[in-house]
């Protein structure tokens, strides 16, 4: 065996079967297996007090594991020792000609000699000295190493990012949980199994959701664990002797490319709403009999004769400036105030992409601006974005949605609550609880102003 052989038998003694790295303080189980105390806790499965070998598959239990202190100093020697011992290995004898091999052909990639440089057949080829061809190595495996690194720290932003967003599946969770007992305590006495079947249903969306998650975290640590993988042997090329060094380059370059190419991906998840059986019927117990406020029309809304659709117009109305009126936002009050109990209404929106809904107080500013997110109003919001169509309000914030053709309005005066509901397929769209209601409150409507994404039209109150 050559001295060479020898070097790396004494390195592969001196490393751990998990991480395929020197060892750091090193344990010996009673099996007679060394392993890096960090990699062997990593191994085992949760925290059982008797676990398996990870070469042998032999029962560990904790009082087992020993610190293996001298073999810790060994690997450590080891490790300083091992560039010294390949440096001191010589160069080898051209077989042909018997002088020192200081050359290297960079096509044929072999050592050369003085007299096989001048040879024929290495005539036209990349003959560099021994010295400046490792040197030309370095460079590119330490530049393949340093796109490693970067490519590791992607896949570090990527597995904080799926953390992230566990955290963020786990807090929907609990808040959509909270949406659905609020509308299933409206019609508990009947329907107190649908409620728990919903519950079911988001619990099978989070298991599913989180699976789905699990499955993209336990990807993108394999793809880490493989970077990781292929970075150690780059950096292990970087300590092979030069000759070796040379000859694995090409393959470990080539080996890591793909490597290089793949990209972390982060995947999203979503939540389906469902009907909430029962529910119409027992909304329309309360529906209230709304019209429009004339009086408190902006200029240019044009009202309907019954005073029961409102729609924009170009050119602004010669109508009184009353101090009910709006003369900014454009904006029209319901004619009908509540000062207690439940009450709802339905409004039919047609393919209007933009518009406006909900409640206000009956104290809201009706000259200047009005801003929709003023504690005065408690409104759902609809606009398109290119071609995504979205939904806001002050509470929930923005919400991805298809167009909504019809909207139902549900106001508890007592319990300070207000609803809103998709009416073609009866789920809830979102609410507000616990708001600080004082004095009459009115309904609120306004069908925007129309420009090139968003369709003209009226909103409409729904005979019921």
């Amino acid at each position: 065996m050559d001295a060479r052989d020898l070097i790396e038998n004494l390195k592969a003694d001196l490393t751990c079967s998990i991480c395929l790295g020197y060892f750091t303080d090193p344990v010996i189980v009673k099996c007679g297996h060394n392993f890096c105390r960090v990699c062997l806790l990593l191994c085992r499965e949760e925290a059982d007090a008797t676990f398996k070998c990870p070469e042998c598959r032999g029962v560990i239990e904790d009082r087992d594991v020993v610190p293996n202190r001298k073999l810790e100093n060994l690997s450590m020697t080891g490790k300083r020792l091992r560039p010294h011992l390949l440096q001191s290995i010589t160069l080898a004898l051209c077989d042909q000609h018997g002088e020192k091999e200081k050359f290297f052909c960079e096509e044929d990639q072999r050592l050369l000699c003085a007299s096989c440089v001048l040879a024929p057949g290495h005539k036209d080829h990349t003959v560099l000295p021994l010295e400046m061809a490792v040197d030309k190595c370095k460079d590119k495996i330490k530049h393949t190493l340093n796109s490693l690194q970067q490519k590791e720290e992607e896949y570090n932003v990527a597995l904080d990012r799926v953390s992230s967003r566990k955290e963020i599946c786990k807090e929907d969770i609990h808040s959509l949980k909270e949406s659905i007992i609020s509308e299933y305590k409206k019609v508990h006495d009947f329907l107190w199994e649908e409620e728990k079947l919903y519950l079911q249903r988001l619990d099978q969306q989070y298991t599913d959701n989180m699976a789905e998650l699990e499955l993209n975290e336990a990807k993108l640590k394999k793809q880490f664990q493989n970077l990781q993988r292929m970075k150690f042997e780059v950096e292990e090329n970087l300590e092979k002797e030069p000759l070796e060094m040379l000859q694995d380059m090409k393959d470990t370059l080539e080996r890591n490319e793909e490597a290089l190419l793949q990209e972390p991906e982060v995947i999203s998840f979503t939540w389906d709403t469902s009907p909430i059986t029962g529910l119409t019927e027992m909304l329309m117990s309360f529906q209230s009999d709304i019209s429009l406020d004339p009086e408190s029309a902006n200029p240019h809304l044009i009202l309907s004769e019954d005073l029961k659709s409102v729609k924009y117009g170009d050119v602004p109305q010669d109508l009184p400036d009353n101090k009910e009126r709006f003369d900014d936002a454009l904006a029209v009050l319901g004619a009908q105030t509540f000062t207690s109990g439940k009450h709802y209404w339905e409004v039919s929106l047609g393919d209007k992409t933009e518009w406006e809904v909900g409640v206000c107080k009956d104290s809201i500013r009706r000259k200047g601006q009005l801003s929709s997110s003023s504690e005065d109003v408690w409104i759902l919001v609809s606009f398109r974005s290119g071609n995504d169509c979205f939904l806001w309000n002050s509470q929930d914030g923005f919400l991805l949605s298809q167009p909504i053709e019809k909207v139902g309005i549900f106001l508890d005066y007592d319990e300070r609550h207000i609803a809103f509901y998709d009416v073609i397929d009866g789920s809830l769209i979102s609410r507000f609880s616990d708001m600080a209601f004082e004095g009459p409150l009115r309904p609120y409507f306004s069908p925007c102003c129309p420009y090139a994404e968003n369709t003209p039209g009226s909103i409409m109150l729904i005979n019921m």
